[in-house]
């Protein structure tokens, strides 16, 4: 239903959040892609590629970085992944140092989109214009820009510069449904939006307090915002972004509320309506505490299907809300997981009990809600940086790589 692209970079701080019955597999490509065999499960060395995919549902992934018959996408940082939205097949990919790519083929083969500054901080495919428009964010002469193409990327215009010098512009979101719609977010906290498709910019909400890394829509609900503050925790805003809210501190206030009123039934010496304020306040505390926001969030991915519902990858666990990110429950992963941070998290568009994420060299899937997972160690040089479901054939999936410091 939606991108997932959310890619985000500043200095060496990545961030990512965006999907089965096998096809046949085309005949291995010398150039790209190792012929398998029966031993090929103990074969300990790293093979190159920088994008990879997997036709049989995560059980096995191939590299897909070819652009020539000389040239591959070996050691290419991967940013972001977004599909375009009426041509299957058609995929463009960010990367951190080489500009972007695109594939009309499914990842058979590749070219390079060049963008005019040597970083990108982040991507989004406009959905509006997918064949001409796009935007990125990068650094020129220590100002933080965003910049648009409308002719695919033959030239590029920068449509908002940050006041704020060395703040990278370190997220780009555009809405799914009402696609004039576009958030940027910075480094700094600051976050701006449009709603002409990036012609003009309004600072909008009250500061955040760190890197803006993502910033994602509800599945039904057109002004429920989610953004990620990397490697902290999540805002929630209600009403498109006008105001952003700490979950903990709007807790906090319902308790201060209920003491405020069994503080009044104490001075009216109404002992019975203290005694019912008093079990409320227990019970909210309790819950407060239990269902916490998880700190240390790196990733987001809101359920492209269930309103309210939202994903949590973190440098500890994994984490799951059904309330808009206001109460939270850890789900069960393989224990050997948490030992990295969970870098990018996808639900498949067409089931939504069917979730994926990537941490470490390894690909994790669930079928059945997060109460089981299947593990594949990924056979690469680096980690795992994005993950995402094909929105045509969600038996497809594509991962990205790079290196975190």
């Amino acid at each position: 239903m939606k991108k997932r692209i959310f890619g985000v970079l500043i200095s060496s701080i990545f961030l990512s959040g965006c999907s089965l019955p096998s096809m046949n597999r085309p005949a291995p490509n010398t150039n790209t892609e190792p012929v398998v065999t029966e031993d090929s499960a103990f074969v300990t060395k790293a093979l190159p590629g920088s994008l990879w995919k997997t036709e049989d549902g995560g059980k096995n992934f191939v590299p897909k970085s070819q652009i020539d018959e000389k040239t591959s996408i070996t050691k290419s940082d991967i940013l972001s992944i977004a599909y375009h939205p009426r041509q299957p097949g058609t995929i463009y990919v960010s990367s951190v140092d080489n500009g972007i790519f695109k594939t009309e083929n499914n990842g058979e083969q590749w070219m390079n989109i060049p963008f005019p500054p040597k970083r990108i901080y982040s991507f989004i495919l406009d959905k509006n214009d997918p064949d001409n428009r796009m935007f990125a964010s990068g650094m020129v002469n220590d100002w933080g820009k965003i910049f648009r193409t409308d002719d695919g990327g033959t030239t590029w215009k920068d449509v908002y510069t940050e006041p704020g010098q060395q703040t990278a512009v370190t997220a780009l979101s555009q809405h799914f449904r009402d696609r004039n719609v576009i958030f940027a977010g910075t480094a700094a906290g600051t976050v701006v939006k449009s709603v002409d498709s990036g012609e003009t910019w309004k600072n909008v909400g009250n500061a955040i307090n760190g890197l803006v890394a993502d910033i994602a829509f509800d599945a039904e609900q057109n002004f429920t915002t989610y953004l990620l503050v990397f490697g902290k925790t999540l805002y929630y805003s209600s009403d498109g972004g006008i105001k952003w809210n700490d979950w903990e501190d709007l807790k906090r206030k319902e308790v201060d509320v209920l003491q405020e009123k069994m503080r009044k039934a104490q001075i009216s010496d109404n002992k019975a309506e203290v005694t019912r304020l008093q079990k409320q306040i227990s019970t909210l505390n309790e819950r407060n505490q239990k269902n916490k926001v998880p700190s240390g969030i790196v990733s987001i991915m809101p359920d492209p299907t269930r309103s309210g519902v939202i994903y949590a990858g973190t440098s500890r666990g994994f984490f799951r809300s059904t309330t808009f990110g206001k109460y939270w429950d850890e789900i069960n992963i393989i224990e050997s997981a948490k030992k990295f941070s969970i870098r990018s998290i996808a639900v498949n568009p067409k089931n939504s009990k069917e979730i994926v994420f990537v941490a470490g060299k390894a690909f994790y899937k669930s079928v059945d809600d997060g109460a089981t997972w299947m593990t594949t160690g990924l056979n690469v040089d680096r980690g795992a940086s994005f993950v995402t479901y094909d929105p045509f054939d969600s038996q497809y999936l594509f991962l990205g790589l790079r290196n975190f410091k």
